[in-house]
C-alpha cells in the first residue's frame, strides 16, 4: 500500500505520453514527400541529405563534463534525506566528496576545458 503513489504515477505518466503521441498523430503536420528517404524522421523537409558535421572537441569535453558534475552533485541528494542518521561521520564524508568534486572542478577549469574558443 505505500507504493501506491509510484503506481498511480506511472499510469499518469503512461496516460499523459499516449494522449501525446495520439494528438500529435491527429494534429502534426502531414508531409507529402517520404520521410523513409531521410536519416531523421523530424517533420522538417532537409535542404541537404549529408547529415555530417564537425564540431570542435570543446563542446564534446564541455557536454561531458556537465553530464559528470551532474550526476556527482546527484548523489548529495541521498546524503541530504539521511543526513540526521548518519551524524559527523556522513558530514565529514559529503565534505570529503565536496571537495574532491572541487578539485576535479578546478582542474578542469585549469586546463581549459571550460572555455568556449579553444
Amino acid at each position: 500500500m505505500e507504493y501506491i503513489g509510484i503506481l498511480i504515477f506511472f499510469v499518469v505518466a503512461i496516460l499523459v505520453a499516449s494522449a501525446f503521441s495520439v494528438l500529435n498523430d491527429i494534429l502534426g503536420p502531414k508531409t507529402k514527400e517520404k520521410m523513409e528517404d531521410y536519416p531523421y524522421e523530424c517533420g522538417v523537409p532537409l535542404y541537404d541529405l549529408e547529415a555530417r558535421g564537425t564540431f570542435k572537441q570543446g563542446y564534446y569535453l564541455l557536454g561531458l563534463l556537465l553530464i559528470l558534475f551532474d550526476i556527482e552533485v546527484a548523489l548529495l541528494f541521498p546524503w541530504a534525506v539521511v543526513f540526521e542518521e548518519i551524524g559527523l561521520y556522513g558530514l565529514i564524508e559529503a565534505v570529503l566528496f565536496i571537495f574532491i568534486l572541487g578539485l576535479g572542478f578546478l582542474y578542469a577549469w585549469r586546463k581549459g576545458a571550460l572555455k568556449w574558443q579553444m
